[in-house]
């Protein structure tokens, strides 16, 4: 019981020293700010107070903290990047006092190789001084300072030695920067940038050429601005201290030469006072289908699909380029497939782009697709540039698989006319055996599907054709009678019907009889068929591209009078008494007519 008691002490003791030794631990050190702090605008939408100044609430009081470069070294605050073959582009943004530039470090190491000056030591600057030497400009503008140092003058006059402070030496806020590739200068050109300053309550928003609270050389708000391998200015083509907002646009160059669409892509950074903004040069192909027609497709149609190819400016950042032609020839992959199945394709295909594609340029491809596949919902499927023969900025917007179609089924059928597979009587007036099957093109039988086959203006006992005068508005005017026989009937569980059939014509359309100018008054002879599906959706063909709900039969010889072969009839004894019924109607007409 003892031994529990004294370990549980133990632990005890040990918790509490091990508590006590992290809370007197120094905060963690790096190059930047002292305590690493963040500085917030001090000033509103309509006053610039007193800018990023610290001590001014909300910001605390900081100094500076130099690591790795030993002790009692001079240090301040700049906006700065190193441009490869110019040196240092910097401005001075905290002093020491109104004389000095620089405050020294002290010499005791405060963790990592890394000395500090004390707080209060040194001031972000609210104000220009020109006493200093180099000059002080105010810390007017968001960025990620420079930590500029000095081992012997705290008025260095030039500045050489830097390390950079990033997030520990940040003063507050962001930019917008329209920026774009010029491909035969090889430069950047940089539009007047738009300031956002983060105060502790929000943010607001200013353009550089704001005379309040953008740039102004006369006020001592500088930025350094330049195009650069990395996002926050250690090597940089070109750049430069900008002390006006007239100096916008500005080009500045690459360094690039000779870019083609077969280089990169290259990614460059427009820094602005430390603070980097990607921009890809390069090409930036992007595909999209612009039009299926028609939609919805009936099986064996032809389906139109149109796809615009383009290599789109990414304006107004050109982070995902397309600021390059587009000069090799590449191929676009173009499927067909069910929705939700992409791997069950029903048809794919390769197109070859020759075309030039500068900068916001654009070619159109047409594909037509005999639409042959079960009905259904289908994906088209465009990509870009499966070859990879193009270096591109963004590889992943060379895809459009968004657009849909519907594919529907038509009717199929199967007709014998006395055994021969055919939609052709031989003669007019002749009874004929007829059998007819449906399926559609997705194989499904037609069963109990309603079949109407129509004759418009053949012979009819009922009204026989007839040419009248009859009066329109008191003109005298002459007019026909429309005759049409139709036959409705309706499929077995299989899909078929058998029955005779007799086309009868109308002899009065023959040349001889010309006169009558039938085909003015009642229409011309038509013989064809509809019909509708148990769940009343139409019978529907294709005939060269074009959707039709009926099919027609034709008569080859509509003016033969025999010799007749003879032959069994469907239905036959049924059908011979009603036509013997139609033998005595036309008897008893004729009794009618000769008195």
């Amino acid at each position: 019981m003892r031994q529990t008691t004294t370990s549980a002490r133990t632990h005890a003791l040990l918790f509490f020293m091990l508590v006590s030794l992290l809370l007197l631990q120094p905060t963690l050190a790096a190059t930047g700010f002292t305590n690493q702090q963040s500085l917030y605008f001090t000033g509103s939408s309509s006053s610039v107070g007193q800018y990023y100044q610290d001590a001014i609430s909300p910001n605390i009081d900081v100094g500076i903290e130099l690591c790795g470069q030993g002790p009692s070294q001079y240090v301040g605050g700049l906006y700065a990047l190193f441009v490869t073959g110019s040196g240092w582009q910097y401005v001075p943004v905290t002093y020491s006092s109104s004389t000095l530039a620089f405050g020294q470090t002290g010499s005791t190491d405060v963790g990592g190789g890394c000395y500090r000056t004390t707080d209060g030591a040194i001031f972000v600057s609210p104000s220009k001084l020109t006493t200093p030497d180099p000059d002080i400009m105010r810390a007017a503008f968001p960025g990620q300072l420079w930590i500029g140092y000095d081992s012997s003058s705290p008025n260095p006059g030039t500045i050489s030695n830097f390390v950079f402070g990033g997030s520990n030496a940040e003063l507050k806020g962001s930019y917008t920067i329209t920026r774009t590739f010029d491909q035969s200068t090889n430069d950047i050109t940089i539009s007047t940038p738009t300031i956002t300053f983060t105060t502790q309550s929000g943010s607001f928003s200013k353009s550089a050429s704001d005379t309040t609270f953008g740039i102004d050389d006369t006020a001592g708000r500088h930025m350094v601005i330049g195009v650069c391998d990395d996002n926050q200015g250690t090597a940089c083509s070109d750049g430069q201290v900008v002390t006006d907002s007239s100096s916008f646009p500005l080009a500045l160059s690459t360094g690039l030469s000779g870019v083609t669409d077969q280089t990169g892509p290259i990614t460059k950074y427009v820094v602005d006072n430390g603070l980097g903004y990607d921009i890809c040069i390069g090409t930036n192909l992007q595909v999209a289908v612009s039009s299926i027609s028609p939609d919805p497709v009936y099986y064996s149609q032809n389906l139109t699909i149109q796809f615009t190819v383009s290599n789109p400016r990414d304006t107004p950042t050109e982070s995902n380029g397309g600021n390059v032609d587009v000069t090799t020839d590449f191929d676009v992959e173009l499927r067909i497939y069910p929705v939700g199945q992409p791997s069950n394709e029903v048809y794919a295909t390769n197109i070859t782009v020759t075309d030039l594609l500068v900068p916001d340029g654009s070619t159109t491809k047409t594909v037509i697709w005999p639409a042959i596949a079960h009905s259904g919902n289908y994906i088209v499927s465009v990509e870009a540039d499966i070859g990879d023969a193009i270096n591109e900025c963004n590889e992943g917007d060379n895809v459009d698989n968004n657009d849909q179609f519907e594919l529907k089924p038509i009717t199929i059928p199967t007709i014998l006319i006395d055994g021969d597979a055919t939609r052709t009587f031989n003669y007019s007036n002749v009874p004929y055996n007829v059998k007819m099957h449906f399926e559609n093109s997705d194989g499904d039988i037609l069963s109990n599907a309603t079949v109407v086959i129509t004759e418009e203006n053949g012979l009819s006992l009922t009204a026989p054709t007839q040419i009248y005068n009859r009066s329109d508005n008191g003109d005298a005017k002459q007019d026909g009678l429309r005759v049409s026989t139709v036959v409705t009937f309706l499929t077995d569980d299989a899909g078929n019907a058998s029955f005779t059939f007799t086309p009868t014509y109308n002899k009065l359309y023959l040349p001889q009889y010309g006169y009558t100018d039938l085909d003015n008054y009642i229409g011309n002879y038509s013989l064809y068929y509809t019909g509708t599906q148990s769940d009343a959706e139409p019978f529907r063909f294709v005939v060269k591209g074009s959707v039709y709900t009926n099919q027609s039969f034709t008569i080859a010889n509509t003016s033969y009078t025999g010799p007749y072969v003879d032959k069994t009839l469907t239905q036959e004894t049924m059908v011979s008494q009603v036509m013997d019924f139609i033998y005595q109607t036309f008897a008893a007409f004729l009794d009618t007519v000769r008195g």
